[in-house]
């Protein structure tokens, strides 16, 4: 048998997703021939590492080398790759048209299907004109399925059904995404840029409707291939959205991992995407009860639209409610005002975040004692409500609804309508929080069931982390008379591993990531974490990571 060549060792392990070991091969390769196929490869390792920056040097190298030897198939591949990172990797607008223009103009002349139609699907996502570009990746999906190219037709088709939600076709959208994403996690495409373009879309799509549920099904489904892969979703957008899932599902360590991942590859590239991810970061700070930390984040960012809602919700905890309501005004206006950007850069709100702005505002308007302008704004709950069958906008409607309402039996009925809506969409931090709200509506006529729910609010509370709702949930239940706050056991039994596993379990990790670690088994590392489980007092890894967060944070165990 004849030895595999340093390029095509590198070939065999990008195929087999082995990134260190193709990274390795092509730097032989490099070495060797300082070829554009070792430059390209090399940037494709380096990017699945992780190494985003360093992946776009060598492949602008690679486009340089193989145009100067006049292989215009290859500079072309390049250039289209480039365009791709540089709009959705690193957030640089202006460079991924640059390159999509010189792709053209190299592969002028060409009668080359394939790479012609990777043009058309980069124009699609760079157009402004959602008609337009709906229209072009009607093209590119019947073109791809015609030749055979399953990556272009699975990328070209998830981004069809962001363009049919815009159009106003969400269930033609759904459909779209859902078939790609069917075929993604099946193991269709030879290319795994395309897990990445395909999820990114779907998270897209997901988010500016506000359907949780599927963005968490795909995610996860697409983060097990990731992961088995050793990549992690690379695309700062991406991520951005990713890190608002795992937040809102009440995964609060994989939040941080995946926003902070998010934040080193927008920092200092693309204002817009970083805006996004220092807000995602301050309102998880402010949801774990952190605020000197989420105001430090807002004021870093100076005064990005983007920050608003956090910054919203930081003023209401803080007692200005006139600040709040003055914040969402704020970030609703510059939203009417924003145009359809490509890319999914800087686009319209998601259905999520307006829903959670509205509800904002509902509060901090009746903490001001305008009744009637929290009515209004509870209104527009209402009206979005019924355009949205996923239940976020219904569950901050009835959340709404039962702040404002006079007679307590009303309020109970709308509080547990909020309940039963935030508990069906598996968002803990709000199911608890609306609890804890009919649990005083509970009060004055049924004073035990009253407590049962504070009580069971403030385990919520505790398993998260939400140190700041844990403390105003355990005072409520003192000025009632009650006890009840649940509270593991000492740390002190934890033995110095069985505590270093505690750190890497609050840092999101799962089993099999905690032995790579620590270097040690997978059956070990299940040993530790079941023993701290125990010797905690706590039921699962999520108690665990909320002892781990109130720990850190100073506050409570």
């Amino acid at each position: 048998m004849t030895a595999q060549s340093p390029l095509e060792r590198g070939m065999a392990a990008m195929t087999a997703g082995d990134w260190e070991s193709a990274r390795a091969a092509f730097e032989g390769a490099l070495t060797q021939t300082g070829s554009a196929d070792a430059l390209a490869g090399l940037g494709d390792a380096l990017f699945f590492l992780g190494d985003v920056r360093a992946a776009v040097r060598h492949r602008e190298r690679a486009y340089a080398v193989s145009l100067r030897a006049g292989d215009r198939d290859a500079a072309a591949e390049s250039a289209i790759w480039l365009c791709l990172t540089y709009g959705m990797a690193v957030g640089n607008l202006v460079a991924a048209q640059g390159w999509h223009a010189r792709a053209r103009s190299v592969l002028a002349g060409s009668d080359d299907a394939i790479p012609l139609a990777w043009l058309e699907y980069e124009s699609a996502i760079l157009s402004t004109d959602t008609a337009r570009s709906h229209e072009l990746l009607e093209r590119v999906i019947g073109v791809a399925r015609g030749l055979g190219d399953r990556d272009l037709e699975l990328c070209a088709l998830a981004e069809r059904g962001v363009a049919r939600v815009k159009l106003g076709d969400t269930a033609a959208g759904l459909t779209d995404v859902d078939e790609a994403m069917a075929g993604v996690i099946a193991g269709e495409p030879g290319d795994f840029f395309t897990v990445v373009m395909s999820t990114c879309s779907m998270m897209t799509l997901c988010d500016m409707i506000g359907d949780l549920e599927r963005a968490r099904t795909w995610s996860d489904a697409a983060d097990e291939v990731m992961l088995d892969r050793g990549c992690p979703y690379l695309f700062a957008q991406c991520r951005v959205a990713h890190g608002r899932v795992l937040m809102l599902s009440g995964r609060w360590a994989e939040a941080e991992v995946e926003l902070s991942r998010a934040e080193t590859v927008a920092r200092g590239t693309f204002p817009g995407i970083h805006g996004r991810v220092i807000a995602g970061l301050a309102e998880l700070r402010t949801r774990q009860g952190r605020s000197a930390e989420a105001s430090a984040l807002i004021e870093e960012a100076g005064t990005p639209i983007q920050t608003a809602v956090a910054a919203a919700e930081l003023a209401l905890q803080s007692g200005e409610p006139t600040t709040a309501a003055a914040l969402v005004d704020r970030w609703f206006d510059a939203e009417r005002a924003v145009a359809i950007t490509p890319l999914h850069v800087g686009g319209p709100a998601g259905s999520i975040e307006a829903a959670t702005a509205l509800g904002i505002k509902v509060e901090a308007l009746i903490a001001l004692d305008d009744r009637e302008g929290a009515a209004s704004t509870a209104a527009l709950l209402d009206e979005r409500a019924l355009a949205n069958a996923h239940g976020i906008d219904a569950a901050h409607a009835a959340l709404a609804r039962g702040r404002l309402a006079t007679d307590a039996s009303d309020a109970v009925r709308c509080f547990e309508r909020s309940l039963d809506l935030f508990a069906a969409m598996d968002l803990p931090l709000e199911t608890a929080r609306v609890r804890l709200e009919l649990a005083r509506a509970l009060a004055p006529e049924f004073h035990q069931l009253a407590a049962t729910e504070a009580r069971t609010a403030l385990g919520a509370f505790d398993r998260l982390g939400a140190t700041r709702d844990a403390d105003r949930t355990a005072e409520q239940l003192r000025a009632w008379g009650v006890r009840g706050r649940y509270v593991p056991r000492s740390p002190a039994q934890l033995t110095r591993r069985e505590e270093e596993v505690l750190g890497l379990l609050a840092e999101g990790l799962t089993n099999p990531e905690i032995a790579g670690r620590l270097h040690i088994s997978p059956k070990t590392a299940a040993h530790h974490v079941s023993n701290l489980l125990s010797k905690l007092g706590v039921r699962n890894r999520a108690q665990a990571i909320g002892y781990a967060n109130r720990a850190r944070s100073g506050g409570p165990t």
